[in-house]
């Protein structure tokens, strides 16, 4: 087990990001992967923005949760599996360092993303773990909950709840069509996403990783790819009536931000809710306006730093391929009050660790045997 302490310089100065999306698929009702566009939605803005009234009870109790059980890795894995021409580097490259396969840092979900980026206004008291298994040069990572125990049977019941008013409220305003009306009357199915992929370019270090996507705005109905298409992501989320002015803390507003930022999109609409979980009023807001609200500042670029720092340890740190070893990283809860700083504790997991083992054995032989057939 080693502890690592790290610093980040806040005076760091601006990290270069960019981001481009490079492919997508749905998951439908049975929580099985497809690689379409079947669970893309549209946003269809109400008439009356400033007075809605949209009952986040209705079919409430019809409404089908997702297992919380259910792991969202396997699906990056799965379109990787359909994708490796996308991804991996020229042959010529490849014959030079055979170690590195991918022209890819790290391959992930945006929640281990959004997790670092957020870091700088997280509390100290917090926890979390990621691990991480390095093949073929590329490190993959997976985020597991630090104690599955403390979590309890209550938690996950509160969050299915959250997760279903959020959803409700989005019925009221996607179609499935763009000249559609949306249908709040269908029961919620909790497993029918839409996600995109995207791989992106921190300071140098680049990443794969998903994104569910809320919905889009497009004029015209597009059935084949997303990419090259004109259209907005657009974010939507949801808070309570007594903070209709949106006047909220960097921790909430860093969070809103980063989901947004690694999904490319600019426009967030927000649903404001009373006690009764009646949605009254509903705004729009930029990332510029976003950022505005903050009370005190949110500094992303602060963020962006931490998470650049914090995957060049965990890259300096992984040197074992994933058939050594599983790397545990441990985020500790701290007591000092100085935010540049917190404790990383690792260590080396079995590679057939049941409860951390996340790249599957049947990706690595699909990608063993497509490299294969590419070097004949």
């Amino acid at each position: 087990m080693r502890k690592t302490i790290i610093v980040i310089d806040p005076r760091a100065g601006s990290v270069h990001v960019t981001t481009e999306l490079i492919g997508h698929f749905s998951i439908d009702s049975d929580l099985q992967y497809r690689a379409d566009l079947s669970q893309l939605k549209y946003y269809i803005p109400p008439l009356d923005p400033d007075n809605v009234n949209f009952d986040l009870n209705i079919n409430c109790t019809s409404a089908r949760d997702k297992p919380t059980s259910y792991i969202r890795f396997e699906n990056i894995l799965r379109w990787i599996w359909d994708n490796f021409h996308r991804i991996e580097r020229p042959l010529s490259e490849q014959e030079q360092d055979e170690e590195r396969w991918l022209d890819i840092d790290f391959i992930c979900s945006r929640g281990i993303i959004r997790k670092l980026l957020c870091e700088p206004y997280a509390k100290m008291s917090d926890e979390w773990i990621i691990c991480a298994s390095k093949y073929r040069g590329t490190i993959y990572l997976c985020e597991f909950c630090p104690d599955a125990r403390e979590r309890g049977q209550d938690n996950a019941v509160v969050e299915n709840q959250i997760s279903s008013k959020i959803n409700k409220f989005q019925q009221y305003i996607v179609a499935d069509h763009p000249l559609h009306e949306p249908d709040s009357s269908v029961p919620l199915n909790e497993s029918e996403e839409f996600h995109c992929m995207f791989k992106a370019n921190f300071a140098g270090i680049s990443l794969l990783y998903d994104a569910k996507i809320d919905a889009i705005s497009s004029q015209q109905l597009i059935t084949d790819t997303l990419i090259g298409k004109p259209f907005e992501s657009i974010g939507l989320k949801m808070f309570q009536m007594r903070i209709r002015h949106m006047r909220s803390t960097p921790g909430i507003i860093s969070k809103c931000w980063s989901t947004n930022f690694l999904a490319n999109a600019n426009r967030i609409v927000v649903g404001f809710r009373d006690a009764t979980n009646t949605v009254k009023v509903i705004k729009e807001y930029s990332m510029a306006d976003l950022l505005r609200l903050s009370k005190p500042y949110c500094d992303v670029e602060l963020c962006k730093t931490y998470l650049t720092v914090v995957l060049k340890t965990i890259k300096q740190s992984v040197t074992k391929d994933y058939n050594k070893c599983i790397y545990k990283f441990h985020r500790q809860p701290v007591k000092e009050t100085n935010k540049e700083v917190f404790l990383l504790e690792l260590t080396e997991e079995a590679p057939n660790n049941e409860m951390y083992l996340f790249l599957k054995p049947w990706f690595v032989a699909k990608a063993e045997e497509y490299r294969r057939t590419q070097q004949r």
